[in-house]
C-alpha cells in the first residue's frame, strides 16, 4: 500500500511539473511526458520579459526603410497533430502592454495604426498540420526612434483545443535600428574584476549583438553561449556563465559619448538586485565612421547599492543582424 502511495504522489509531481511547459521543444511530439494539445503562440523572437512578467515580452527591431515585415504563428502544440481544421480568432490586445508595462516599469505604447498593418487574424490550422500565422506589415522610416512601440495580442477563441494560460497573450515590441546596432567581436581593454569571487573571470574575446532600445542607445544581446537572451557571458573557472537579470544599456549623446550604463533588466528593481553605472575613468566613447563602427566602454554592475564587478571593453562591428 505504501508503494502505491508513493507512485501516486510522484504522478502528482510530474503532473503538476508539465502543467507549466511550452511549446515542441517541451511539450511537443519529442518531447518526454508530453502532454495533450493546447493552442498557443509560438516564440516570435527569444523571450526578453522576465519570469515574473504576467504575459512574454519579444521585441523585434528593423532596419530603416519603408517597410518590414515580422510573421507571428499560432501553434497546435503537444503531442497530436490537428484532428481537423481548427479556427483559431486572434485579437489585438492593448491591455496587454498596460499590463507589461505595470509589471516591469516600462513604457511601451501601441503602435500608431498609420505605420502598420494586419493581415487577417482569423487563422486555420489545417488538419493534419500544427501551426498558422499572420504577418505584420511595418514603415520602420516613419517610426520615432525615441519612442517604445508595442503590439499586444490575444487568442481569443479556437475551435479545438484548449488555449495556453501562459502564451495564449504575448506583447511584441517593434523598433527600427539606429547606428549602433549590430553584431560586434567583444573584447576586453583591461581584466573584468569581480569583487566578490576570483573564479568570476571575463569571457573574452567573443561574438556578442548590440540592440537597439532607442534612438541612440542599445543593449547587449547573448544568443550564443550563456543564454538565448539578454545577458553578459563570464567564465566560472572553466566553465561558461551569465550574471542573472544583468545587461548593459549603452546610452550616447549626439557626439557618440556613453553618457550613462543601465541595466536592461531595471536599476536595481530586479530580484538579484542588480544595476549598471558608467565608470569615468574609462574612454566612453562610439566611434562610427560608415561601416567601421567602435565602442570603448568601462562600466560597472551594481549590486544591492554595492560595485560588484568592473568591465573594460572594446566592440568591433562586424556585421549587421
Amino acid at each position: 500500500m505504501k508503494k502505491i502511495i508513493n507512485l501516486f504522489v510522484l504522478g502528482l509531481i510530474v503532473a503538476g511539473f508539465s502543467s507549466c511547459l511550452k511549446d515542441d521543444s517541451i511539450i511537443g511530439p519529442d518531447a518526454p511526458g508530453a502532454t495533450k494539445n493546447i493552442i498557443e503562440f509560438l516564440n516570435p523572437d527569444h523571450i526578453a520579459s522576465g519570469t515574473s512578467s504576467t504575459y512574454p515580452l519579444y521585441i523585434k527591431n528593423f532596419d530603416i526603410k519603408p517597410t518590414g515585415s515580422a510573421v507571428v504563428e499560432v501553434a497546435y502544440s503537444g503531442v497530436d497533430v490537428a484532428p481537423e481544421d481548427i479556427a483559431v480568432k486572434v485579437d489585438l490586445a492593448p491591455d496587454a502592454i498596460t499590463k507589461y508595462n505595470s509589471d516591469n516599469t516600462k513604457a511601451y505604447t501601441p503602435l500608431p495604426t498609420t505605420l502598420y498593418s494586419l493581415t487577417s487574424l482569423n487563422l486555420v490550422i489545417p488538419k493534419g498540420q500544427r501551426t498558422a500565422s499572420f504577418t505584420i506589415n511595418v514603415k520602420p522610416d516613419q517610426f520615432d526612434l525615441n519612442a517604445a512601440y508595442a503590439l499586444g495580442f490575444k487568442i481569443s477563441s479556437a475551435s479545438t483545443g484548449v488555449i495556453s494560460g501562459n502564451f495564449g497573450t504575448i506583447v511584441v515590441a517593434l523598433g527600427a535600428k539606429n547606428k549602433y546596432d549590430g553584431i560586434y567581436t567583444l573584447d576586453q581593454t583591461s581584466p573584468m574584476v569581480d569583487a566578490t569571487s576570483a573564479a568570476l573571470v571575463g569571457y573574452y574575446p567573443i561574438e556578442q549583438e548590440l540592440r537597439t532600445t532607442g534612438a541612440s542607445s542599445v543593449t547587449e544581446y547573448d544568443g550564443r553561449y550563456a543564454a538565448n537572451n539578454y545577458a553578459h557571458p563570464i567564465k566560472n573557472g572553466t566553465s561558461t556563465s551569465s550574471y542573472g537579470n544583468f545587461s548593459p544599456i549603452f546610452n550616447m549623446d549626439d557626439a557618440g559619448n556613453v553618457v550613462s550604463v543601465t541595466n536592461y533588466f531595471g536599476q536595481g528593481t530586479n530580484s538579484s538586485g542588480r544595476s549598471a553605472r558608467l565608470n569615468p575613468a574609462g574612454v566612453n566613447k562610439f566611434t562610427v565612421n560608415g561601416d567601421t563602427k567602435v565602442l570603448q566602454v568601462s562600466y560597472i554592475m551594481v549590486q544591492n547599492g554595492v560595485d560588484r564587478t568592473f568591465f573594460y571593453e572594446k566592440w568591433t562591428y562586424k556585421a549587421a543582424r
